[in-house]
């Protein structure tokens, strides 16, 4: 690959995350379930509703896509960031490796993943509130 198509493999995720946010109507979600979790048990996931809470922050809903999952506002500032970090890579502003060097490491996934787990048991339990339907 060359250089401006490596750029772009590499925004693929973040902007392809971001566009079906976008497209993605937060009041009336597709009917289709992705969630492979929640195919198989039938319970939402630790991360359900973040889809629609990116897709309520970017209509600037901060309550709803609060609501939807408290971790949504983290997930859109992740993906802004990743997309800021890769043009400017690409632009040979800094070093991506240098600067996302931390998010590559296992240690942010993990306690991302463990906070999201207690998250969701606090919401199935009822303790902060349910998954939104």
């Amino acid at each position: 690959m060359n250089g401006m198509q490596t750029v772009l493999a590499r925004l693929a995720v973040p902007a392809g995350a971001l566009c079906v946010c976008a497209v993605t109507d937060p009041d009336h979600p597709p009917g289709w379930i992705v969630c492979p979790f929640r195919l198989l048990t039938g319970w939402p996931c630790p991360l359900c509703g973040m889809t629609r809470g990116v897709a309520s922050l970017l209509r600037g809903r901060w309550a709803d896509g609060i609501s939807f999952h408290l971790f949504s506002p983290f997930v859109l500032a992740a993906f802004a960031a990743w997309i800021v970090i890769e043009i400017g890579q690409a632009a040979r502003l800094w070093d991506a490796r240098r600067i996302g060097h931390w998010a590559l490491r296992p240690g942010p996934w993990l306690a991302f993943f463990a906070m999201s787990c207690v998250y969701g048991v606090l919401r199935w339990c009822g303790i902060i509130g349910v998954p939104r339907a």
